[in-house]
This record gives structure tokens, C-alpha cells and sequence, in this order.
């Protein structure tokens, strides 16, 4: 069904506004319900975190076709949108509750094209360069104006969303017109509203950002009514000793009553190893400061970066500690626990760890502002972007080039991504939990191929048996599925490197993913996004009645799925593109149709030198050490893989500021640069074993394949998942014509009145009738005189043989 957010945000956004989704109205008991950002995911819908970020950055069509499909969605309009050079989309929202003031208000404001009204006062739009702040005005009996801008950037709900407390839908007084139309709200205009505000009670003392003073967030006390987070921010502020401490700063500690740490999250701006680095933020009861960048922090912000969150976790986790209720924060029904684990991590450089008992590592200036450009030759690789998989990018030196070519060769229908994928995982596999990569990241992957029906998909994923019991690692062969969260962990704590091969994975994961689905099986996704960033790190796991929870050390699982595109997609939960699990994922995709032939080579006999490659991996350590680091409680590599020179390092990193920058396709690219690192690694053992270094050409490789996939998928989640609401209309029109075997306009009209308007309806009836998927036709003169009805039916056109 239709939303306000559907049934507006493309006409606003053709006039060139920044739109938002907003919560429904009628969203359980929630504060900000009707007017706070938000995102639908996994049956329920929670507060969207950074939304500010839309003023200056446009939604991808993948985001702006979840937010279309997302249910009851009301729509905010952003302000700070430049609509002209140096001019930006501010609002004047006049809240007086007396008439008499409030037309006092109205007739000392300028005229606009463009008004707005909710259940009271009304909203009008101008343009206003970006000295012109946020601020609110205050009388004797409570608020007067808000002057709304994208300094200390706010949204505004518009029309036709619906109101909280009236149920009625918000209406337009005029316009809506372009942006660049609306008139410019100067100086002199502020000067003669501020006149009459205070003809209407209003002090000067009461504004709570005035022109000249940035706005913040509430100190100590204050509680912001245009702010649905207010009390959890004044509250954090008047209660510094029940969360600062909990939040474990690096070298926090009391200063002037309040604390002092180092921002770490952040690189140092002096280039300085963090042991060496100023406290330099400094967190009080009159506000949060980072003296090192000038920064300003709420109480929210600062947890969201402390601990790389998001906004709804961060204020979940404040208020716990300040002891507050739930009845006022973001609320998301249904949705399973998130922790730390499953958010999306920003690609950070840390600073590496050596270890000069391990494989020392070169040393490298690791400040991004300092990186010299790279001036050893580029791969031209990495200019591949769309389309299928360049031919070139599969072939490697080394094992993972020759377990790709076997298994072509022993394929009836070759395909060279799923056997680049397959040898990959392999070799990663072989190496796992001894060797990482210079960051210190592990060889596992999460792959999945994607090919059409009959694309002998399943070759590859049968390959990879056979090739690891050849090679006498059988052990690490894992389950073709699992059943719950509990089956995996099981499985990771009798053997923590495993790689697993699922087939039909779009199928599992609508298995995993429905609404049937046991808690158990909803949390096997959560379980998966933990175990893949645990690279030689601690893994814990739940604990039920009867059974203690254990520790997983070092899990290093590699999955190997395959799917059609279609279903894939079809089961793909929209959390699961935002909570960071299709990110884990690399994935090659193919819609060549490939002719079958005789295999070159017989599928049975692994050949001795891939054997012997993998078994040299697996003795790169002597028996006593390779025990060690493969037993359960491995907890570090025993091979650190080193960059060969600093044009490596400074590809891998370049390639990681580069993902950073793409801001639309953030949930896409967050760890496609950890990607490339691990497959680069992954080549370079199979080329050199243990004398292995991660060469120029090993990291543009590794490069361009993270590339392809992330922009592949982003295609693909456009195509898949973004066109869906215009097809459900399409398939819901034709089915009930189809099922009422005909049916005349008017009728139609009244069974879809509740889906779509009727100019939505108009031109999905010609999309189907030129489609020849519906007919339409003329009915039967009606004994008064005039036309026959219009009728559409389904099956062969009137008249027809």
C-alpha cells in the first residue's frame, strides 16, 4: 500500500528538495512518532542515525526505493538543501496557540509561494544563507516560532503526512513550488518578526540559538521540545559518573568534575601513536568538546562514536545507565538484540601491532593526509566497473590460479567466477588461523555466486570437497546448513576454521529470514556477521539453561553459498543490507549462458601439484606449532603476511579512503577495502607459501575484485529490490482481473482505491494493456444510451483465433 513517503517524495525531490522517511504516526507509543527520521527494517522501525548527512549527500535509488516500500511512512522535508548559489531551504513554523498572536505573527512575516499546515499554525518556506542558525522563541504561555535551518540541520513532516494526535493528514495552504522560487528571507524580514514576537511576549533572553551563536545540544537541565532525544541528553550531561566510565575512553580520567580521554576514533591530526596522544577530549556538564578538531558531541554522539554504533543503539545503551524509561526512545517491535558486533564498522586504518617473535612488518606512515600518491604502475584493472566478470581478473599466479583453471576444466559448463570464488575459499582455508594479512585480518571469506538457472553453479561448490579431502583437510569441510544459531556455534567450537558450502542460498536464507522462523534461526545471521570480523579475536557466544557459554577463539569460518539472483534477492531482508551481513559478502554474479561440452580433465583426480601446494601451506609451520595454531584456543597469527613495499600499503589504504567518500553506497562499500586486502593475501600464499608478501599487484587485484563486486551489487539491490513496489501494483492489478475473469473500470477502481491513486492506477493499466498482459475492451451499449462500460480481462484478446 501506498505511504505519504511514496505518494510525495519523487514530485518534492523533481523540485529540488532533500526528503526523508519518517516514522508513522500511528507507530506503537513512540515520542517522535509522525516526525522522527526513520528506517523500516526486519517488521519494525527504529530511528535512522546521521540522517543529517541527506542535506548535502542525495539517497541512492536503492535507499529511496526501501524507504518507498516501507509501510505508513510519513515524509520530512530537510532543511539546508542548497537551492540556489549560497542559498538554502530554511522554514519559519509558526506555533503561537492564540489566534490573535498568531496573526499578529503571520501578517509580520514575509509572504511565501510555498505554506504548509499541521494541527495548528502554519509552516513557510524561504531561502537564507548558511549564517542564518537554527532558533526557537519563546512566550509567557510556550512556543512561539521555530526558525528551522540546516545549521544544526532539521527536518520539517509535510504533506500528505499524517499528524500524531489529529489522525489528519497535514495539507498544503500553497505550493508546493520549486526551490529555487522561494523567496529569500532577509535580515531585515528576522528583525521586523522578532518586532512583533516580542509585541507578543517574547525576551530576547529566551532565544535558544540566537543569530549570532552556534547552536548545541541541551546542557545540564535543559530539555529541547523540537529534540525527541532531549531528556536522554540533558540526563547524560547531569549524570556524568553512570555512563563516561562505562564507555572504557582510552586514558579517561577526571578533570574540572567532569572527564578527559583520547578521541581515538579518530586518526590523530599530528600523526601520533595513540599512546602519545593529548587528551584532548574533554566531556563536562556544560557539553562535550574535542579540543583536537573543535568538534562538538552530544551525549548520544559520543557513545555512537566511542563505540561505532548507531544512534538507536547508543541512546538504548545511555539510558540504561541513567535508569530512564523506554517510553520515549526509538522503539523497534520484533527486532532481534544488536550488539556491538553487528553494526557496520567504518574502515579505520589502526595502527598494526608487531610482534618481532612473528613475521615483522615493514614500517609504514600510516596518516591517510601524509600518504605519498602511488607512482608504481596501477593494474588498469581497476577501471573494470558493470558487466560481467573480466576474464583477466581470473587469472592468478600461483594455487588460486591453478584450482581455477581445474575446475573449469573439469566442468561440463565452465564457470570462471564461481571457480575463482571456489579457489579463493580454498586456499584462504588452507591458511586459516596461521596466516593474516599485514592488518592482522584473516583468510576467511564469505562468498556467493550468483548465475541463472541451469548455470551448473553446483560444479564449483562440489569442487571444493573434493579438493580439501585431498589434501587431507576434510576436517574443515563444513554442514551443508545450519539449522539454528545453536548449530553453528556448536560447530564453530569443535572446529573454529571451517568452510561450508550451501547450495540454493537465496532458499536458506528465506528459510532463516521468514516470519516462521524460529528465534534460533533468525539469529544465524547475527551469529554469521560476528564470526566474520573476529580475525584471530575472541568470539563469545550466548549461553542457554543448561549450557555454559564458550568462547570461541579465533573462528575463522569461510562459506561458499550459491543462488539464483531472483531468489537471492527475493530473500534478502532489507536489515540485512544495513546491519552490515550482505556487506560481509563477495559476490561474483554472471548472466552468461555457457554451452555445455566434455570436461578436459577428470573431475575424480585432484592433481598432485594442487595437493602438494595446499599441504605445503598447511606444514608452513613446524608440527608442534601447527598444532598450536590449530587447536581451539588460537588466539593469534602465527604468520603475519607483510606488504612487500609501501606501494602496497598505500594502495590498500587509498582504496579505503576511497570507499569512505561513497557516501550513498556507505552499506555496500564498508568493508570491500578488508576484502581486497584478503583475497590479495590470499593470493600471494598461494603464490609463495610462507615467504609470502602482499606485492603492488596482489592488492590491485585484490582491488579490483572487491570493486566489481560491491558495484555489482549495488546494481543488482537497484534492480532486485528497488523496482519491487511498481511491480507488486502491476502483479496486484492483473491478478485481480485475472481472478474476476472481467471486470469493468469502476469496479477496478474500487478494489485498488486503497493501493493507489488514480494516476498510478492509469498508468499501470497502459503498462499491462500495451504489455499485452491485460485487454481491454468496449462492453455492451446500455439500453439509456451512451458508452459501454470499459472492461479488461486476462488470456487471448477479443476476437482473436
Amino acid at each position: 500500500m501506498s505511504s505519504p513517503f511514496s505518494a510525495s517524495a519523487s514530485d518534492l525531490q523533481a523540485l529540488g528538495y532533500s526528503v526523508l522517511p519518517l516514522i508513522p504516526a500511528d507507530w506503537a507509543s513512540h515520542t517522535g512518532r509522525g516526525k522522527c527520521p526513520g528506517e523500516y527494517r526486519s517488521g519494525g522501525w527504529q530511528g535512522m542515525s546521521k540522517w543529517q548527512r541527506f542535506r548535502d549527500t542525495t539517497p541512492s535509488a536503492f535507499e529511496l526505493g526501501l524507504w518507498a516500500k516501507a509501510p505508513g511512512a510519513n515524509i520530512g522535508l530537510l532543511m539546508g538543501t542548497v537551492a540556489r548559489k549560497d542559498l538554502h531551504v530554511v522554514v519559519l513554523d509558526f506555533d503561537a496557540q492564540d489566534a490573535d498572536v498568531l496573526d499578529t505573527l503571520l501578517r509580520s512575516a514575509p509572504a511565501s509561494p510555498m505554506v504548509k499546515r499541521g494541527a495548528k499554525g502554519e509552516s513557510r518556506f524561504y531561502l537564507a544563507p548558511k549564517t542564518l542558525k537554527t532558533a526557537s522563541y519563546d512566550g509567557p504561555d510556550g512556543r512561539l516560532l521555530d526558525r528551522l535551518t540546516g545549521f544544526d540541520t532539521r527536518q520539517t513532516v509535510v504533506p500528505p503526512s499524517i499528524h500524531p494526535e489529529t489522525g489528519k493528514p497535514y495539507v498544503w495552504l500553497a505550493g508546493p513550488v520549486r526551490a529555487d522560487e522561494l523567496p529569500v528571507l532577509t535580515d531585515d524580514d528576522m528583525t521586523a518578526l522578532e518586532e512583533a514576537l516580542e509585541v507578543c511576549g517574547w525576551s530576547r533572553e529566551r532565544v535558544s540559538a540566537g543569530k549570532d551563536r552556534p547552536a548545541r545540544a541541551p546542557r545540564c537541565g535543559e530539555l529541547d521540545p523540537d529534540d525527541i532525544w532531549s531528556e536522554t541528553k540533558s540526563a547524560a550531561l547531569a549524570n556524568l559518573d553512570k555512563w563516561v566510565p562505562a564507555l572504557d575512553l582510552y586514558g579517561c580520567r577526571p578533570a574540572r568534575g567532569g572527564f578527559e580521554a583520547v578521541a581515538t576514533w579518530r586518526a590523530s591530526s599530528t600523526g601520533q601513536p595513540i599512546p602519545d596522544r593529548k587528551r584532548n577530549l574533554s566531556i563536562q556538564r556544560d557539553g562535550i568538546k574535542d579540543f583536537g578538531t573543535n568538534e562538538t558531541y552530544s551525549a548520544i554522539d559520543l557513545v555512537m562514536a566511542a563505540r561505532d554504533c548507531e544512534q538507536a543503539a547508543a541512546t538504548d545503551w545511555l539510558r540504561e545507565r541513567l535508569g530512564l524509561k523506554d517510553d520515549s526512545v526509538v522503539i523497534a517491535l520484533d527486532m532481534p538484540t544488536v550488539g556491538d558486533d553487528d553494526l557496520p564498522e567504518p574502515l579505520r586504518e589502526r595502527a598494526p601491532v608487531v610482534d618481532h617473535a612473528l613475521a615483522p612488518m615493514p614500517v609504514v606512515d600510516h596518516a591517510p593526509e601524509r600518504l605519498q600518491p602511488v607512482t608504481a604502475p596501477v593494474s588498469d584493472n581497476l577501471q573494470v566497473f558493470g558487466g560481467e566478470l573480466p576474464d583477466a581478473l581470473t587469472r592468478a599466479p600461483g594455487l588460486v590460479g591453478s584450482i581455477t583453471d581445474w575446475i573449469c576444466d573439469t566442468a561440463r559448463k565452465p564457470q570462471r567466477a564461481g571457480a575463482l570464488m571456489a579457489a579463493l575459499e580454498i586456499v584462504g582455508t588452507a591458511a586459516g588461523r596461521t596466516f593474516s594479512g599485514p592488518t592482522r585480518t584473516g583468510t576467511h571469506l564469505y562468498g556467493l555466486f550468483l548465475a541463472p538457472s541451469g548455470a551448473a553453479k553446483d560444479h564449483p561448490l562440489k569442487a571444493i570437497d573434493r579438493v580439501l579431502r585431498a589434501a587431507t583437510l576434510g576436517a574443515h569441510v563444513g554442514p551443508g546448513e545450519f539449522m539454528s544459531m545453536s548449530a553453528l556455534v556448536s560447530r564453530l567450537n569443535r572446529q573454529p576454521l571451517t568452510l561450508t558450502c550451501i547450495d540454493e542460498f537465496g532458499g536458506y536464507l528465506g528459510r532463516i529470514n521468514g516470519r516462521k522462523a524460529s528465534p534460533h534461526e533468525k539469529a544465524i545471521t547475527r551469529t554469521l556477521r560476528s564470526a566474520w570480523g573476529s580475525s584471530f579475536d575472541t568470539m563469545a557466544t550466548p549461553e542457554w539453561a543448561g549450557r555454559v557459554g564458550e568462547p570461541i577463539f579465533s573462528p575463522a569460518l569461510s562459506i561458499y553459498g550459491v543462488s539464483t539472483h531472483e531468489e537471492f534477492f527475493a530473500n534478502l531482508d532489507g536489515a540485512d543490507v544495513f546491519n552490515g551481513f550482505l556487506n560481509r559478502f563477495l559476490i561474483f554474479s554472471t548472466h552468461a549462458r555457457v554451452e555445455e561440452r566434455e570436461p578436459l580433465l577428470d573431475k575424480t583426480a585432484v592433481p598432485d601439484a594442487i595437493v602438494d601446494g595446499l599441504v605445503a601451506i598447511v606444514a608452513s609451520l613446524p608440527p608442534l606449532s601447527r598444532a598450536t595454531s590449530h587447536n581451539s584456543a588460537s588466539d593469534g597469527p602465527s604468520i603475519v603476511v607483510p606488504w612487500d613495499d609501501k606501494y602496497a600499503h598505500q594502495a590498500y589504504m587509498a582504496f579505503g579512503q576511497e570507499c569512505e567518500r561513497r557516501e550513498q553506497d556507505a552499506v555496500f562499500f564498508t568493508r570491500s577495502a578488508e576484502m581486497a586486502q584478503r583475497m590479495a593475501t590470499i593470493r600471494a600464499i598461494g603464490r609463495d607459501g610462507a615467504a609470502a608478501k602482499v606485492t603492488l599487484d596482489d592488492m590491485d587485484w585484490g582491488i579490483a575484485l572487491a570493486r566489481w563486486s560491491a558495484e555489482q551489487t549495488v546494481e543488482m539491490a537497484s534492480d532486485y529490490m528497488t523496482e519491487s513496489e511498481h511491480d507488486q501494483h502491476m502483479t496486484s492489478v492483473r491478478t485481480i482481473i485475472r481472478q474476476a475473469g472481467e471486470i469493468s473500470r469502476s469496479d477496478l477502481v474500487k478494489r485498488v482505491h486503497r493501493q493507489m491513486d488514480s494516476r498510478r492506477l492509469e498508468g499501470v493499466i497502459k503498462m499491462l494493456v500495451d504489455g499485452d498482459m491485460i485487454h481491454e475492451a468496449r462492453g455492451p451499449v446500455p439500453l439509456s444510451g451512451g458508452r459501454g462500460k470499459t472492461l479488461y480481462r486476462t488470456g487471448p484478446s477479443p476476437g482473436a483465433a
